[in-house]
């Protein structure tokens, strides 16, 4: 019986490989409905119902072992489930563990990595039953940038604050450089006086210096 939320309908398909069509037959006295397409490969379609497409892949994925048992392989090997909602879309939160981005058809694939600027690229990893291949992977670490809190002042997304000093070079007549160092505060009114406890200032002019 059909939930009342899980109204949004998608589509499963299965690539099933000649010869394990029949094998599925044969033992399992399953009949699924299916076209010949190309490359001796047969295509069956299902409609599925959920609230996301996240839920419609759990709920594909769980009728997949049931109804299959193992006979047809991996299930990552032959089912896509399509996103006629455009749920799938890359943004900077995008998971790829994701269960609602996985199971992508070839064009969801095509446009995620379009989309990413390069931070994404297919999966190509085996994978097994147990524990099967993303869709996409990330190919580049997202890096988290730090929040200026004040001038001089950078926290992280932890919560740790850092203060961009000046350090002098030992050579004449060479310009200064900067330096991050890490703070014990946790607030910037402690990380004010904690630069100024340290000295990290002692190299700014005095009309710079922060006054607390």
């Amino acid at each position: 019986m059909m939930k009342v939320n899980d109204f949004q309908k998608y589509e499963v398909t299965l690539c099933i490989p000649y010869e394990n069509y029949f094998k599925l037959i044969y033992e399992t006295k399953y009949l699924i409905e299916a076209r010949l397409g190309p490359d001796r490969t047969f295509i069956a379609k299902k409609p599925i119902y959920g609230n996301s497409r996240k839920k419609a892949v759990q709920k594909a994925v769980q009728w997949f072992w049931k109804d299959f048992k193992g006979t047809l392989g991996s299930a990552h090997e032959i089912m896509t489930i399509n996103d006629p909602f455009d749920e799938v879309v890359y943004d900077n939160s995008f998971a790829c563990n994701d269960l609602g981005n996985k199971y992508l058809e070839e064009s969801v694939i095509e446009s995620l990595i379009d989309q990413s600027n390069g931070d994404l690229s297919r999966d190509d990893s085996e994978g097994s039953a147990n524990h099967p291949p993303n869709s996409v992977r990330r190919i580049k670490r997202r890096r988290k940038e730090n929040i200026e809190i004040a001038p001089k002042f950078f926290q992280t997304a932890g919560g740790t604050i850092y203060y961009k000093m000046k350090t002098l070079l030992r050579e004449k007549g060479s310009r200064s450089k900067t330096k991050s160092v890490k703070l014990s505060s946790k607030s910037l009114e402690k990380a004010f006086r904690e630069v100024i406890r340290r000295g990290l200032d002692k190299f700014e002019s005095p009309c710079k210096k922060k006054t607390v």
